[in-house]
């Protein structure tokens, strides 16, 4: 990114589509140096992770209104508890159901995995654990996952983004 003087606020569209990884996070951290710096940035775009990463207050547009609009940890406290993952054997998936409804409810997930929003957050996943070995199901893989601005997108739009997880 190349400036010829130092502005005091910067218009940014899109900056990184088309970039491939490298040059994306190069110019994450050259748009992170010229805030730092004193800059205002204004950036627009699709990519989530990048305004995660980049911006201190984020603005939500669908079809041309703000639909949501604040610091990216208060937008995504905002949308609910963690998602907890679990992988088990297929047969022993109804033992499983009935263990993790008593942390929460049952979130749609991809085949084989199912998936429960902690009402107690993310420090029940050891007494998840517990009530899983005691009913005897295996345990093949897990993963906490918080919630995420595209969470934030699609409670706010009605809408999920392509190919984001839930």
């Amino acid at each position: 990114l190349s400036l010829i003087h130092q502005p005091s606020v910067l218009f940014l569209d899109e900056p990184t589509t088309g970039l491939d990884p490298m040059s994306r996070l190069t110019l994450w951290e050259e748009v992170r140096r010229l805030n730092q710096e004193g800059t205002t940035v204004m950036l627009t775009t699709q990519y989530l992770e990048e305004a995660d990463q980049l911006a201190d207050r984020i603005a939500i547009i669908d079809k041309g209104l703000i639909v949501r609009e604040g610091k990216p940890s208060e937008l995504k406290a905002g949308v609910g508890f963690p998602t907890l993952l679990v992988n088990v054997p297929k047969d022993q998936m109804d033992a499983a159901k009935s263990v993790l409804l008593e942390f929460g409810d049952l979130r749609p997930t991809a085949e084989g995995t199912l998936g429960v929003g902690l009402r107690g957050g993310a420090t029940v996943v050891t007494d998840v654990v517990r009530k899983l070995d005691e009913a005897r199901v295996r345990v093949q893989h897990l993963e906490v996952n918080e919630p995420s601005l595209d969470d934030v997108f699609a409670e706010a739009t009605g809408h999920r983004l392509e190919g984001a997880q839930s």
